[in-house]
């Protein structure tokens, strides 16, 4: 049974104190966020620093793409979370087994079908971008050898979702700083050594994917965690493939749908000219940063909600959720007024240009004030989500993206309601209203509980 052989990394989430547990197991999680912000940036200044300005426009220019592949891999990794957290709260290792194998397979599959997909349809998506002549190759080259990798980064994400989903999220952390001191380093020896170009750099990404997907595979295999994987036992489960796509899916939309919403957004931004869209592009960094505890918090107690719906343990479930939305209130208002009163500051640390920094502060107090909004959503979100509910989730994104592009473009663009002659406000105004939106939709499903009903049969039958 999963309950009977906890290794030291491993927190059973359906014992012990809610509050303690949470805190152990969400740390890991805040600080992978955090490495992983702190990497991107440092992956950047490398390209820019050795290559120049094409090289680094040309890594970014397909930035949206990518990152809405990996988004992809995420959600769908989000499934295998909810699903083994729920087989371990239930002590269901016959369906724990089921999960992680079904899981590992499945990451092969949708790792080839994403690669051949995005990367037969690579020109047609950069023309799409309307990627500049001087840049496209090396957009090109970049983009279809970070595609190539699609597979290495599934499998980490499928075997840390597997391994968070049991109650460990110690060393998902621990491998991601491994693989992306690694990727630095191979970041430079290819770049500044070898002289690879922006092939370089999109080498050392796959490369770094591909150790850390090997590597959490081999931690899975054996014995380990009171789960049996290994090469004979590697087949896909028909109703556990379907409980987990019907959750990744689902989220994986969501995140497919925002990026694509973003890029609407975008397009409004860049009308108001290069200091507006300067100052979003460092709004949009800060608020990165900002949100990195929430979403912590959202992935943390959706395994929370998996392994007490597993378990059965329905107060225990209520009293994690409260705590979950106090954290996550405490969190947000306080970064908020922080945020607030050092604007400029924080702003002044992208650029010394005064207007910018004018804008950029305005958009960060602005923003401050209903931080709130926001990271209720990431909370809620979790909670459902960590029943096996990804459906309504999913819609409110549509919602949040579609009311956030329509009040955008009346306040922004038509110039429905402008304050102090400044329309791109408007932006901002979008995104809080559509943020209110959604986490309103979200707190009257949470609130008439069916979320619950949603839990995985395969498990329910055990129980």
């Amino acid at each position: 049974m999963a309950a009977d052989k906890i290794k030291s990394s491993q927190i059973d989430l359906t014992e012990g104190g809610v509050a303690s547990g949470l805190m152990r197991f969400m740390w890991p999680i805040i600080l992978g966020n955090l490495f992983t912000q702190v990497y991107n940036m440092v992956d950047s200044i490398i390209v820019g620093r050795f290559l120049g300005g094409e090289a680094l426009a040309a890594v970014g220019s397909s930035f949206s793409i990518t990152m809405m592949i990996y988004s992809f891999c995420i959600s769908v990794g989000a499934g295998a979370t909810v699903v083994i957290s729920q087989c371990y709260g239930a002590h269901d290792k016959e369906n724990m087994d089921k999960t992680a194998n079904t899981a590992l397979v499945l990451a092969l599959v949708v790792g080839i079908a994403i690669t051949i997909g995005f990367g037969l349809s690579a020109r047609g998506l950069l023309n799409l971008l309307n990627t500049p002549s001087n840049i496209y190759e090396d957009a090109y080259t970049y983009y279809i050898i970070v595609v190539i990798g699609t597979v290495g980064h599934l499998y980490y994400q499928m075997g840390s979702s597997i391994l968070r989903g049991l109650g460990d999220s110690a060393w998902p952390l621990r491998l991601l700083i491994f693989c992306s001191v690694f990727n630095i380093l191979a970041d430079l020896l290819f770049v500044v050594k070898f002289d690879m170009g922006v092939a370089g750099a999109a080498w050392a990404t796959i490369l770094a994917q591909l150790i850390s997907g090997i590597a959490v595979v081999f931690r899975l295999c054996g014995k380990r965690y009171g789960i049996t994987v290994s090469p004979g036992t590697l087949r896909i489960d028909g109703s556990i493939a379907k409980s987990m796509l019907k959750i990744g899916i689902p989220a994986g939309m969501q995140q497919l749908v925002f990026a694509a919403g973003s890029s609407v957004v975008q397009s409004f931004t860049n009308s108001f000219g290069s200091d507006v869209v300067a100052a979003q592009s460092t709004i949009i960094k800060i608020d990165g940063f900002i949100m990195l505890p929430m979403q912590a918090i959202g992935t943390s107690i959706q395994t929370f909600v998996g392994q007490n719906i597993g378990a059965n343990k329905t107060e225990r479930l209520k009293e994690g959720s409260r705590l979950a939305m106090l954290f996550c209130a405490v969190i947000s208002v306080g970064l908020g007024i922080v945020i607030m009163a050092i604007a400029p500051l924080g702003v002044s640390l992208f650029t010394s240009e005064k207007e910018i920094i004018r804008i950029g502060a305005i958009g960060l107090r602005t923003l401050g004030c209903f931080y709130i909004f926001m990271a209720a959503n990431q909370v809620l979100t979790g909670i459902v989500r960590g029943a096996g509910a990804s459906f309504v989730p999913m819609v409110c994104a549509f919602i949040n993206i579609a009311v956030r592009i329509i009040i955008g473009y009346l306040l922004a663009i038509r110039g429905v309601f402008v304050y102090n002659n400044e329309p791109f406000r408007g932006l901002w105004y979008a995104m809080i209203i559509s943020n209110f939106i959604s986490i309103a939709i979200m707190w009257m499903y949470y609130r008439k509980g069916t979320w619950k009903n949603a839990r995985i049969a395969q498990v329910r039958a055990k129980i």
